[in-house]
């Protein structure tokens, strides 16, 4: 054996060259058996941390997964083209033997590689990414903000040693962190893509897609919210690092143990791969929290996604209810009747519009005389003359046989009274809830607002509209104090909560202007 070929190995991952070791997921006929054997070992690595396998094991398994006929010699084979692509590994098992022959030839131990334990787990990963739905991990934003409180807290030590036992908790505290917001982060794509394929599907059941939408309302709503409160903070801490000159310290204890010990120099990348890989971790995460960003992106399109849900079940429950507009209906049976052909088709259509079987009759002096013959020869009916004459009632002076009919006089008093107390009520009621929201001054700060009624929430909503549709974003109440909207372009979200909900909307300012009140010149005098 050379002893330089056997140092020399080149590395399973090379840029340009060709892979052997995807060899057979490709590249032949016996691929399904080739991916059972590769899964079966990474069964056993992950579920009984068994590495080594003999080649009976393995027949076994492919038997109990597709092929009962699976033979021993198959078997040998295509271990043979895994050991030759670079899989598999083999090494004698001399602990089994039982006699001196067994011991002299024992017998072989498959083992699979690295690399190939790698592919398969990536294979696996994929699967099960094509499959999730994803989720909204709301819990996953509090554990990363305590692993960067962790993380800041150790940093600030006096005397850090990035090689002590400190440098290497951070290290892992950072991974522990990455870990949590990259799963949280990619989760919560996958579910708004899931969302955005939901809105796209055929007409669901409605009590189904309303059961639907009121879990993704509060599931939504409820991750939104975190998003908030933790986004801001997680964004100012990283921030804080950066300013401060934390960041290339935290940077420098990353790459120093991103990489686990190893027994030789071969194949470890370069102090400054390692550096620039940190670096980018850091980047990535102080990227995805910044103003305007994905977080701040993925909050109003899932909110967005919402507002589609709600206004689709709204339309679904629309549809399901009764529609009651008979000038619809009589307009589309007077099309269908103009459509047929024969008066047996219109009788018929008629009949089953209106729910009558008995024919249509036609009095004698408005059709003529009735007959049975028929005679081609003769014009039709509607042809012929008007056998009766219409007498009209001239219009320019009374008819003396029939009284004169008068309209009866509507006495609108009531009407009127009954608005004028239906407009003071709501007056009265507006005034006590203006007064009550304004209870403090003639300022409000929807963030001060701790709880509000249903109805002090909804007389909130119709202020701000029409504040938003008014050039001087001003709005008039039914007591003539004006209310102005002081900061209508607001990008700092608040939460509105009441007894029937959370409404989640920018934290807008309000001032209100009350009307001066002028006193009689006789009361002065």
């Amino acid at each position: 054996m050379n002893t330089s070929e056997g140092l020399a190995t080149s590395p399973v991952f090379t840029i340009t060259d060709r892979l052997p070791i995807f060899s057979y997921l490709v590249s032949s006929n016996r691929t399904r058996w080739y991916r059972t054997i590769m899964r079966t070992f990474l069964q056993r690595h992950r579920e009984l941390y068994s590495y080594q396998l003999t080649t009976q094991e393995i027949r076994d398994a492919v038997r109990a997964a597709f092929d009962p006929e699976y033979t021993l010699e198959q078997c040998q084979s295509d271990l043979a083209s895994l050991k030759e692509w670079g899989n598999v590994t083999t090494i004698y098992d001399s602990s089994r033997a039982s006699s001196i022959a067994s011991f002299l030839s024992p017998a072989l131990l498959y083992q699979a590689t690295p690399e190939a334990i790698a592919i398969e787990t990536f294979l696996d990963e994929q699967h099960r990414a094509s499959a999730a739905r994803g989720s909204l991990r709301q819990g996953d934003l509090p554990r990363l903000w305590t692993s960067l409180q962790h993380i800041d807290e150790a940093l600030h030590m006096p005397g850090l040693d990035p090689d002590a036992t400190h440098g290497r908790e951070i290290a892992e505290e950072w991974q522990r962190a990455f870990e949590v917001w990259n799963t949280m982060a990619r989760e919560a794509a996958q579910y708004l893509a899931t969302m955005i394929n939901a809105a796209q599907q055929a007409r669901p059941d409605l009590e189904t897609f309303q059961q639907y939408k009121s879990a993704v309302v509060a599931y939504v709503h409820g991750f939104a919210q975190a998003l908030t409160q933790y986004s801001r903070r997680i964004r100012e801490q990283l921030a804080t690092w950066r300013s401060t000159g934390k960041q290339s310290l935290l940077v420098d204890i990353i790459a120093r143990y991103l990489e686990p010990p190893a027994p030789t120099a071969e194949g470890r990348r370069a102090p400054e791969e390692l550096r620039q890989e940190a670096s980018n971790q850091f980047e990535a995460m102080l990227n995805w929290f910044s103003e305007g960003k994905n977080a701040d992106s993925f909050r109003r399109n899932a909110l967005a996604e919402v507002d589609k849900v709600v206004r689709r079940a709204s339309a679904l429950a629309a549809s399901a209810r009764p529609n009651a507009n008979y000038a619809t209906h009589l307009n589309t049976l007077a099309k269908h009747l103009l459509a047929t052909r024969d008066g047996e088709s219109a009788q018929q259509l008629f009949s089953v519009a209106f729910a009558n079987h008995l024919p249509v009759h036609l009095p004698e002096s408005f059709a003529g005389t009735p007959s049975t013959a028929y005679d081609p020869q003769q014009p039709g009916v509607w042809q012929e003359p008007a056998a009766v004459t219409l007498y009209l009632r001239p219009v320019n002076r009374g008819f003396r046989g029939d009284p004169p009919m008068e309209d009866p006089i509507i006495d609108h008093r009531t009407i009127i009274r009954d608005l004028v107390i239906q407009h003071e009520a709501k007056l009265q009621e507006q005034r006590s809830r203006i007064a009550h929201l304004f209870a403090s001054g003639n300022m409000l700060d929807l963030g001060a607002l701790a709880h509000v009624s249903i109805e002090d929430r909804s007389l909130l909503t119709e202020i701000i509209d029409a504040c938003q549709g008014h050039a001087s974003h001003q709005y008039r109440a039914l007591d003539s104090s004006i209310i102005t909207l002081l900061n209508p372009g607001e990008r700092i979200y608040t939460l509105l909560n009441a007894d029937d909900g959370i409404l989640f909307l920018p934290r807008y300012r309000l001032s209100r202007q009350q009307e001066a009140v002028h006193e009689p010149e006789s009361a002065l005098l």
